[in-house]
Formats: structure tokens, sequence, C-alpha cells
């Protein structure tokens, strides 16, 4: 009887992991691809501004910034706006290599993830591409899960343009 009861919670316990694992083999994995666009504090129509620094000397280690890019389509500052990053970032490195973000894309004209959004954290790096989490969205993008790798493509005294590859995959 015991080993009747044994055979049967093992059979369940096997129906029940090949379950999970046909359900996450269903997901489709999604890429987009954009431009983000910042122009520098103290620039006219800045979309990042400083909010607390403790430091008196060049160090940037504990600076907290708060911004609203805009999302392009391409990287000249007249391709198709697409949505905007909304977020902060903190210089989280005694080494100033580096921070963390938490920035959350609100897409407002890109097709049918119009109205929706993407949230994001991890590590960014100052000197190479960077790659974060995507924990999660809505609307279309309920339930997003991946990654994200971004690269600084251009940057001037006012502005910098950054590449955007996300992947992810929506569990519904």
């Amino acid at each position: 009887m015991a080993a009747a009861r044994c055979s049967s919670v093992a059979l369940v316990l096997l129906l029940t992991c090949c379950c999970s694992v046909a359900s996450t083999a269903d997901e489709k994995l999604t890429h987009l691809h954009f431009y983000f666009h910042e122009v520098n504090a103290g620039a006219p129509n800045a979309t990042v501004v400083n909010v607390a620094s403790l430091h008196k000397n060049t160090s940037t280690f504990g600076d907290l910034n708060v911004f609203d890019n805009a999302l392009r389509e391409g990287p000249d500052p007249a391709s198709r706006l697409i949505g905007r990053a909304q977020g902060i970032g903190v210089h989280a490195s005694l080494d100033e290599s580096g921070g963390l973000t938490t920035i959350d894309f609100v897409f407002s004209d890109y097709g049918k993830y119009s109205g929706s959004t993407l949230a994001t954290q991890g590590h960014f790096i100052v000197s190479g591409p960077s790659e974060r989490s995507i924990v999660g969205g809505t609307g279309k993008l309920q339930f997003a899960r991946g990654y994200m790798i971004s690269k600084l493509l251009s940057s001037t005294d006012t502005s910098i343009v950054v590449v955007f590859d996300m992947y992810f995959t929506l569990a519904h």
C-alpha cells in the first residue's frame, strides 16, 4: 500500500514538472530595439537632473539622478518618438565605474505596445555595454521577464544617445 502511494506521488510530481517545462517552452522570446535620448542638466530642455549629491569634490559616488528621456525609433533626435524612459540612477560604485538604475519604459507610439510599459532594474557600466533585468510590465507587456542590453552610441557636451535591445518573454 505504501509503495502504491509513493508511486502515485512520484507520478504527480513528474507530471507537474513536465507541465511546467512545457508551458515555459511555449513562451516566445520578443526583441525590441530603440534609442534613448538624454539631454544633460543645465542644457535647454534637460531630461535629467541631479537631485542629491553629498560631495563638494569631483566624486559622483552617492549621487542620485532622476530622468525622463525620450525613446526614439532611431539615433537621430528627429526620429519618431515612441515613448519615454522614466527612472532614477544612483552612482553606487566607489570607483565610479557604474551604478544602479530603475527605469520604466513607457511606450506611447510603439504599435501594439502603445500604452504599455516595461519595468527594469540593474547595474549600468559607464565604459561598456550594460545588461539589466526586465522585471515586469503593464498592458500588453504584463508579466514580462527577461533582460536588456544598453550601449552608449554617442555623447556630446549636452546630450547622450544610448541604444537598447530588450529580450523578454510574456507569461500569460
